[in-house]
């Protein structure tokens, strides 16, 4: 595993640096090194388009008030040619893809420790979002859900249309004005959590880049990445005990967001609704020359949502 990772990270670098424009990397590295004082060390992990170096370990004073604990606070640092530059807090722990030895060992031993943080983690921004944040528009939001999930239902493959008729018809209820609106991580990936490999704790989550608001819940699909194992065919291999886990992620979770209650399944439902609609809007698509159109039988993403969907929706 370290091994491939490695070989991305490398050829995610290269494809960086090699595009018109842009500094090279000894001119970022060098960059980094005069802003912290120290010889930065590129880590082991890199995004497709950004190049992070590990130095100096900072109090940056920009974060996203509803993940307070969880995410790395950015600080702008100014421009080197035409990139945008931040340092931001060094998270700890490693990426998933390289804690999965230890997190998976003896029946995911150490993994429950890393779902009962998750399950903290997604519940934190139904309390701690700023009452000052700007939010989109729920009428807005409502056009543009119904909107994709209608073209969704009538170019996906019919076994996918009985859940998304389901989630059109309770749509309404979903953005109602008695569920928060909330900033929801869109590629909640392995290599974007980051885990204590000796004790399996969450140490935080980056790459916010692509931060959406909307209603809570709509990332929680998310939690099914680690659950299991994306193979090679575009299955999803999940861990023999996955339904223990996901219980144990979905127990803690009430808890954090409801604690001392016992939760209406009215509330279950619309967080059920946001983990659906999330799971389509995120895997029901295909990309062609700058349009989005529904994924066809075959495509990696919808291979993702069927097995997603057959382990984890009744209605499917």
């Amino acid at each position: 595993m370290e091994s491939t990772i490695s070989a991305l990270t490398r050829y995610q670098v290269k494809n960086f640096f090699t595009a018109s424009g842009r500094p090279s990397q000894d001119q970022c590295d060098q960059y980094a090194a005069n802003l912290t004082g120290e010889l930065p060390t590129a880590t082991p992990v890199q995004g497709g388009s950004s190049y992070t170096v590990v130095g100096g370990d900072f109090f940056l004073h920009h974060v996203e008030k509803a993940y307070d604990g969880y995410m790395p606070w950015h600080k702008d640092s100014g421009k080197l040619l035409n990139l945008h530059v931040y340092t931001m807090r060094n998270v700890g722990g490693v990426s998933m893809y390289l804690a999965r030895a230890s997190l998976y060992a003896k029946d995911c031993y150490l993994l429950r420790r890393t779902l009962t943080d998750y399950a903290r983690f997604f519940a934190s921004p139904w309390h701690n979002t700023p009452k000052a944040m700007p939010v989109p528009d729920r009428k807005s939001l409502y056009t543009e859900y119904l909107s994709d999930l209608t073209r969704l239902s009538g170019g996906l493959p019919e076994r996918f249309r009985p859940v998304l008729r389901g989630l059109i018809e309770r749509l309404p209820h979903l953005l109602a004005d008695g569920w928060p609106l909330v900033p929801n991580h869109i590629d909640l990936l392995e290599n974007n959590i980051h885990a204590d490999p000796q004790t399996g704790a969450l140490t935080g989550v980056v790459d916010w880049a692509g931060t959406e608001v909307g209603p809570f819940g709509m990332s929680l699909g998310a939690v099914e990445n680690i659950l299991g194992i994306a193979k090679t065919d575009y299955s999803h291999r999940y861990h023999a005990n996955h339904r223990e886990l996901r219980d144990l992620f979905y127990d803690e979770l009430y808890r954090a967001i409801w604690p001392g209650l016992s939760v209406s399944a009215n509330d279950r439902q619309r967080l059920e609704d946001a983990r659906l609609i999330g799971l389509f809007l995120t895997n029901g698509w295909r990309y062609e020359g700058g349009t989005k159109t529904p994924a066809c039988e075959g495509d990696a993403s919808l291979c993702h949502l069927h097995c997603v969907l057959e382990a984890t929706c009744d209605e499917y």
